[in-house]
């Protein structure tokens, strides 16, 4: 998801008052009167701009502790944020406080009811009374979050809060008469549809739409509540469910079958908690490691984000629940890595890299709904694409089911960030022409905007529109007769959640993301005649499980050193020190960490980002979403505690804890060895362990480059050609290790390469794979192709496809591939998918391939070695291309009225799949309304255009190439 982060994560606190981690909270009612209808648990969890520790004091049920604010404290700007338990429309907040007047509250406080707690929007005229026990009172105000903002400078003595809490007005309900029609499940969908939307008013149809952690349902119409989950690496609200490698681990698995069967546990999980549905996989490709969000995704890489974000929704779905995968799109290319800041990608490159993975899900799993993102399209904010949420998503791909906005993605097109819309019901307006249906933020849950509905300053038909995607996929999938959905109860551990069977799944999936990087002399795994080991860092008993991460049982996480000690017995002897901390301005000692290599055979250096819970507070993150990082330098003083330790002449084991990759130049050279086992879920800690002491062969391959600099960002395997320089005249051009590369504990050789060009133009691929080591263990297959020559200038390099496989010690094995005339086309200058024959290399290895950055760089794609694979060339001789036939169906001026229906039948009579546009002409106009299309061979579709009036003479509809002409 989001800017949602501090939401969803600032619920995850939940419920249990302890120290600074605010949580489930203590039912209490307040021992004043308050007027108006007050929440007995008004809050899940507070955080603070200052004494943080205190913060949940404010909600204990304790008039005599709070939240207080010295004459220190009160120089400076303060806050405090408190998320509401139950989102709703806060019409009073109560405060019990200390040290005010209501004059001087009034004065020197703005609040604020939000849903997204990163765009508070304008503060609320709020009347107030009391003395002592306020009442803080102002037009109903929708929100999940209640911000107290104090400004500086107006008290001049301590102040404190000592209990808050807030009512909310009443929900207008309406009766409906008769037997509610709409409930017959014998009915077609569409009737139904139909019938429950001519008895819903325009409240009812915004109630609809507005989001409170999942759709909200209308009891009063029967409409259900559906209950959803943030869910990419385990189910992430509440507290106790599995928590297994973060999204970027998994994508270094390089493993389907992995992706599915994770998936299918966390779906199991989610059944479990009365959950229907996961704002879940990211699909983004990753194009810049400065971005904190890379740990959300798969990789920089279309065909591995495809594959192994389908394998994740083929196994969740398995379990009968629904999916949103995200950021549709563009999300993961943002600007200098900054979260949300748009680059402006072309149609080309969004159709060969950030459109693949969405394009392959939804014509593959049916995915019931989408989220969009922050981002634009062709200039054009994707909130109100009609192009990429309509002609692409729905038209071409055939999406069916409803579209989720990113937190305050809405909102956004104000002057938040876009400046498309001057308020909020022009903001409305625009995301419902473009199909928006769930909001996540604060625009269709808008006073204004709901007044606007009523008033009919809404477009209508379009409002109708998107509640129909809502409530046909509601239908469809038969939740008004049988919805598993119940509230979560946010202190229960549910059945099932954290098995034995589950945390093996865990385990497994992080020996299968580990990636080995370095190990000069075979200096790994241990030797038996080891007897002592320095476990140093910040993160070698402080698990990193990254974001999105539920509030954390007390040992759930299992660290390395906690693993080492596990694994080492009594017969090693283990020295812990941390060293430093994740990120700190402050020099600090190294003596103790120092003292602990010196005194030790070998150090175990656990490095990297702090990524965690967000119910973990008062500490700075440096990966997750909004925790961009510039330098790609080991943050705080990590580097620089490295570069010590390696100075003390002891072996140095680099484990690198990471949501992204790092700038590890001085490590590839100083360090004896060097494996990433990323931000590694629960027991990442065992798995390390186990890899370390050569219990598992580690197999996993970098999903996305690590560069020598940060300097060369940004910086991808699948680049496009040059013609001048590549390297820099202070820097090489290649990355300190590539897209696709990792070693093992035992080696492998390729040979015996096929190529096989069949009759319909698929290519059949075959090569033989041998472990020539002395070790069972498991190689990633990588299959590459360049395109040699064609129209238009295509990339150095492509993945098509990957298998990990399973090689006993001096086991060989033929492994196949079959590639489609699909995979090997290209977008030709016109933007038509075509093949075009002539030279392709076909390349298989265990690592993408080498090359030298010169004049005919693609002459020199290639292995070194068969070691890392082999290579040949394919003349291919096919060609193939679309071609859309046009043809009026049929016309109808009496259907709809006041307007025509015309039919056009699409055919492609062509070879290959492609898109296509057409757009109308009436007596010489042109009309707004432009159809897409995608089609395989022989299929064929009828495009309706709805026009305008009646009176019409001539009809041209008009493709790209073809055009027809109708005389009325």
């Amino acid at each position: 998801m989001t800017l949602k982060k501090m939401k969803i994560s600032l619920a995850q606190e939940i419920k249990e008052k302890s120290n600074y981690k605010a949580g489930f909270v203590i039912l209490f009612l307040f021992l004043f009167v308050l007027s108006g209808t007050i929440s007995a648990q008004s809050f899940t969890a507070a955080t603070a701009s200052t004494n943080q520790p205190e913060a949940g004091k404010a909600f204990d049920a304790n008039k005599k502790t709070g939240w207080e604010l010295s004459n220190e404290d009160l120089t400076k700007d303060q806050y405090i944020m408190f998320v509401l338990a139950s989102p709703g429309d806060v019409k009073e907040v109560h405060l019990q406080a200390d040290g005010f007047s209501a004059e001087n509250l009034k004065k020197m406080m703005d609040l604020y009811i939000t849903y997204d707690p990163m765009n508070l929007g304008e503060p609320l005229d709020f009347d107030i009374k009391g003395k002592g026990n306020f009442v803080l009172s102002f037009a109903p105000k929708y929100g999940a979050h209640l911000r107290l903002q104090f400004k500086r400078g107006i008290a001049t003595s301590t102040v404190s809060l000592n209990e808050v809490g807030v009512s909310y007005a009443e929900a207008e309900t309406k009766a409906v008469e008769g037997d509610r029609p709409w409930m017959d499940a014998d009915l077609p969908v569409k009737a139904r549809v139909d019938l429950l939307l001519a008895a819903m008013t325009p409240a009812d149809k915004m109630e609809l739409l507005r989001e409170g952690w999942g759709i909200p349902g209308i009891p009063h119409l029967g409409i259900p509540f559906l209950n959803k989950v943030e869910a990419i690496h385990g189910y992430s609200y509440g507290s106790g469910a599995t928590i297994f490698p973060q999204a970027i681990g998994l994508g270094a698995s390089w493993d389907k079958k992995l992706a599915e069967e994770v998936a299918g546990v966390i779906g199991d999980e989610t059944k479990a908690a009365h959950t229907l549905q996961a704002w879940s996989p990211v699909l983004d490709v990753a194009q810049d490691a400065r971005w904190g969000r890379c740990e959300e995704t798969y990789g920089e890489d279309p065909v591995l984000v495809s594959q192994i974000g389908g394998a994740w929704i083929k196994g969740y779905q398995s379990k009968g629940l629904l999916v949103t995968p995200k950021h549709f799109a563009a999300h993961g290319a943002p600007l200098g890595g900054r979260d949300s800041h748009d680059i402006g990608l072309s149609e080309r490159e969004m159709r060969e890299i950030h459109l693949v993975p969405f394009r392959h899900v939804f014509r593959t799993y049916n995915c019931q709904s989408v989220m969009e993102s922050y981002s634009d399209y062709l200039g054009v904010p994707v909130a109100k694409s009609k192009e990429l949420l309509h002609r692409i998503l729905r038209e071409e791909w055939g999406f069916e089911g409803y579209i989720v906005s990113d937190c305050g993605a809405i909102g956004n097109m104000t002057s938040r960030k876009h400046y498309v819309a001057k308020d909020e019901v022009e903001a409305a307006n625009l995301a419902l022409a473009a199909g928006i249906a769930t909001n996540c933020g604060d625009i269709y849950n808008n006073k204004s905007v709901i007044e606007a509905a009523q008033n009919g300053e809404l477009d209508m038909e379009a409002l109708d529109a998107v509640c129909s995607s809502m409530l046909e996929t509601i239908f469809r999938n038969g939740l008004f007769e049988d919805n598993p959905s119940k509230p979560l109860d946010w202190n229960t551990i549910y059945p099932g959640w954290n098995s034995p069977e589950h945390k093996e799944m865990a385990h497994l999936a992080a020996l299968k993301s580990i990636v080995l990087l370095e190990n000069k002399n075979e200096i790994l795994p241990f030797s038996n005649d080891l007897k002592s080991i320095a476990v140093i860092g910040p993160g070698a008993d402080d698990l990193q499980p990254g974001d999105y991460t539920a509030k954390l049982q007390e040992g759930q996480l299992k660290s390395v050193l906690t693993g080492l000690k596990q694994r080492a017995g009594d017969n090693i002897e283990i020295n812990f020190a941390k060293g430093c901390e994740f990120i700190s301005d402050k020099e600090e000692d190294f003596n103790e960490a120092l003292e602990a290599a010196k005194s030790s055979d070998i150090a175990v250096l656990v490095l990297g980002d702090c990524s965690t819970s967000e119910s973990t507070q008062g500490i700075k993150k440096t990966s997750g979403e909004a925790n961009d990082y510039a330098s790609l330098i080991l943050p705080g003083n990590q580097q620089k505690l490295l570069e010590a330790v390696c100075e003390t002449g002891k072996p140095v084991i680099l484990v690198l804890q990471v949501g992204r990759p790092y700038n590890l130049s001085y490590a590839k050279e100083h360090c004896a060895a060097i494996l990433v086992n990323w931000l590694p879920g629960q027991e990442g800690g065992p798995a390390t362990a186990d890899v370390l002491f050569g219990d598992y062969n580690p197999a996993g391959r970098l999903p996305m480059t690590f560069p020598r600099d940060v300097a060369q960002l940004p910086l991808y395997y699948n680049f496009k050609t040059s013609g001048r320089g590549y390297n820099y005249v202070d820097m090489p051009f290649y990355p300190l290790y590539s897209f696709g590369y990792g070693l093992s504990y035992t080696n492998f050789n390729y040979s015996n390469l096929k190529v096989n060009e069949n009759a319909d133009g698929t290519v059949d691929i075959a090569a033989t794979v041998t472990n020539v080591g002395e070790r069972d263990g498991e190689e990633v297959v990588q299959l590459y192709v360049t395109d040699m020559y064609a129209s238009v200038k295509t990339r150095v390099m492509e993945l098509k496809d990957f298998d990990r496989i399973q090689l006993a010690a001096g086991e060989s094995r033929e492994i196949q591939f079959k590639l489609t005339p699909y995979q090997l086309s290209l977008l030709d200058e016109n933007m038509d998918r075509v093949v075009e024959s002539g030279q392709f290399k076909i390349l298989l290895g265990g690592k993408s391939p080498e090359y030298v950055a010169a004049d005919r760089i693609k002459d020199s794609v290639g292995f070194e070695t068969s070691a890392d694979g082999v290579s040949t060339m394919l003349n291919y001789t096919h060609s193939f291309k679309a071609d859309f036939d046009l043809s009026f169906a049929q016309i109808d001026q009496a259907t709809v009225e006041g307007k025509t229906l015309v039919n056009i039948n699409v055919k492609n009579d062509g070879t290959i799949t492609d898109v296509g546009k057409v757009k109308i002409f009436v007596d010489g106009v042109q009309q707004e309304e432009i159809h897409h299309y995608e089609l395989t061979p022989g299929e064929e579709k009828i495009i309706q255009f709805k026009l305008e009036g009646r009176n019409m003479k001539n009809l041209v509809a008009v493709a790209k190439y073809k055009s027809i002409a109708q005389t009325l």
